[in-house]
């Protein structure tokens, strides 16, 4: 993949001020509404980059690959995040309650 030039002057700055200037400007329902939509486009250009890449695939295995792509992809976000629980902890319940 190529860096683009996003010095003070560039186009690629330029177009990114001006999403940020166009999110910042969005009330919490748009900025809460657009999350999904996000998700929904790029999901459907890993779809089409999964079918590109593969187009012997039927649909199925277009969404199984989609499927372990985005569980790989959590699992690396969220790697160290959650601590394991010991079993005993769970057994005994609750600790700390009046």
């Amino acid at each position: 993949m190529t860096k683009v030039d996003q010095g003070s002057g560039s186009p690629a700055r330029s177009i990114l001020e001006s999403k940020a200037a166009r999110a910042r400007a969005m009330d919490p329902v748009e900025k809460f509404l657009a999350g999904p939509r996000l998700f929904d486009m790029v999901r459907e250009r890993m779809l089409c980059g999964i079918r590109d890449r593969h187009p012997q695939w039927g649909e199925a295995a277009v969404e199984a690959e989609f499927g372990r792509q985005m569980a790989a992809i959590r699992a690396r976000e969220e790697q160290g995040l959650y601590t394991p629980v010991p079993q005993d902890a769970i057994d005994d319940g609750p600790t700390g309650a009046p």
